[in-house]
Formats: structure tokens, sequence, C-alpha cells
């Protein structure tokens, strides 16, 4: 089903069971529109062969979904969009994508809903093949700002120019305490995630751009980063 230049307001798909796949969307705009799940660790909550081009987010919330076969190319996100407690499989971000972070399950979820959530999230990834089963690819995509600590890094096809991958195991004897700003930022992150790689990004479109490039290039010289 094919929608363009749609304006959907305060759309909700509430609770999981349930799928939503078979849409292209162009060119749409979503103003205070919630897709979220809070008491399913298995993720049962399902967006699965979307396509979206030009689409714009704006007061929008994503909690607990399973997003597999989609491709976003552009995305205007007018603030950081919160992608909590999310997984993915075959997911591609291409070409101008707004302010955007993967985080851990919902914080104002019970502490032991919100370990069930990251074990289930850690069990989705766990049997992951990285040439069939990929979670994103971002090697196209011109980011204004992102973090993605909260996705397997070995899982994230990347552009090694400007998208590092970082390994938990090749922090130790490393003086963090001399680290610059942003190679600090991005192994202080190992502490919010189960995952013992993830990818840092310099986003190209940052004012910040040439300082974050270089934080990473210097765990990159470290022996830190790929």
């Amino acid at each position: 089903m094919r929608f363009e230049k749609q304006k959907f307001q305060n759309a909700k798909a509430i609770g999981s069971g349930r799928e939503i796949a078979g849409h292209e969307l162009v060119r749409c705009e979503f103003n205070g529109c919630d897709l979220a799940q809070f008491d399913d660790p298995g993720l049962g909550l399902v967006v699965r062969n979307v396509t979206a081009e030009r689409t714009t987010a704006k007061r929008s919330f994503v909690d607990g979904v399973r997003f597999e076969d989609v491709v976003v190319d552009g995305l205007t996100t007018p603030s950081v969009m919160h992608l909590n407690g999310c997984v993915f499989r075959r997911v591609t971000l291409r070409g101008r994508i707004g302010p955007l972070m993967t985080t851990p399950p919902n914080f104002s979820l019970p502490a032991e809903m919100q370990e069930a959530f990251t074990e289930g999230i850690k069990a989705f990834y766990a049997d992951a093949d990285p040439e069939v089963d990929w979670a994103l690819d971002i090697s196209e995509a011109e980011f204004s700002e992102v973090d993605l600590y909260y996705v397997p890094g070995h899982l994230v096809r990347r552009d090694p120019g400007t998208q590092f991958l970082l390994h938990r195991d090749r922090i130790s004897g490393i003086d963090l305490q001399g680290l610059s700003t942003f190679a600090r930022i991005a192994v202080d992150r190992f502490e919010a995630t189960p995952f013992d790689s993830i990818v840092a990004v310099a986003p190209r479109r940052a004012d910040y751009f040439a300082e974050a490039l270089a934080g990473y290039e210097e765990l990159r010289q470290l022996g830190v980063a790929d």
C-alpha cells in the first residue's frame, strides 16, 4: 500500500502481537504518533517490508519495536528521535537522516522489565549471521546527529571512513583519561550497552564533524576501533 504526501496526526499503534507490513511511504509526515509496546520482551510489535522516502517525524515515539527489511531514504526529525529498546534486521538508512539514537528499553519500565527486554534484545541478535542477518546498513547515510550504541557493531554495515567499529575487549590498557572528548564519550558507551562492539559515527552534517572524526581516528590509532 502506497501513501504519498499524507500527514498522520496523533496516530497510535500500542501493544504487541501486531505487524505493520507492506507499506510504501513517500514524503509523508508523522506528528505526535506513537509506535510502542511495553510488556513483551519477545518484541512482537513488528514493522516489516516497509520503505519510507523523505519522511518527517515530529514529537513521535518508538518503543520495543522489531524492524525487519525496512528502507528509510531521507528522514527529517526536528529533535532527537529515540528508538527505545528496538531491534533491527536488514534495515537500511540512507540519504539525509536527522538526529537519531538507539537507546536501552524505556527507563520508565520497572527494573525487572527493563532487564527482561534487555535479555530479549540480546537473544534476538545472538545467532545473527552478518552476511544475511545484518542489523543496520548506514553506509550511505548522511547524519546530522546519531548514536547507535544499542546495536551490536559487528552487525552494522558502514562506511569505514567516517563510521568506526569499536571493540570492548581492546579498551584494557588504554589511558581513558587521556582521550579527547569524542573518543572518551564513545568508549564510555560500553557502560550502557550489553554488546561487545558498537559503531561510532562522525556525522557528516554536524558542525562538530571534524572534531568527532579526529576523536574516532584517535581510537583507531590506539587499536580500539577499526
